[in-house]
């Protein structure tokens, strides 16, 4: 090995090692944020939860049209879209979100739940 291949070696470990500590510091800052879900409906928000303050299951049934639902679930640090009666149901399929940044989205009942980082300013709950 050449004194330049040693180097090069040298400074792709420290790269590496580098970007490691660097993502597991970031996810650890997520994870000291507050996480607060938005729902929203036709573009406006109808509820805010900080997913962080739940102690026990909720359920919220959200209407649409008023012959369709999405019923929401929401336990301590993540919420879901539990059923819905929309065609294809992929916003149940979703599954549980719990990140900053993830979403789930029902698109026939123009239905959306984002979760938002430590800078979102709500209670417990909020209509």
């Amino acid at each position: 090995m050449k004194k330049g291949d040693k180097i090069a070696a040298v400074l792709i470990i420290a790269l590496i090692v580098v970007s490691a500590i660097s993502v597991f510091l970031y996810k650890q800052h997520i994870k000291s944020s507050h996480h607060i879900a938005s729902i929203k409906q036709d573009g406006k928000v109808i509820k805010t939860i900080d997913l962080d303050t739940i102690k026990e299951k909720q359920e919220i049934k959200v209407p649409y049209n008023g012959n369709h639902f999405n019923i929401i679930e929401v336990l301590p640090g993540k919420i879901r879209m539990k059923d819905a009666d929309c065609p294809d149901k992929i916003c149940v399929k979703t599954g549980w979100i719990s990140e900053p940044g993830q979403s789930s989205v029902c698109l026939p009942h123009k239905l959306m739940i984002t979760i938002e980082g430590k800078n979102a300013k709500v209670d417990q709950i909020s209509s």
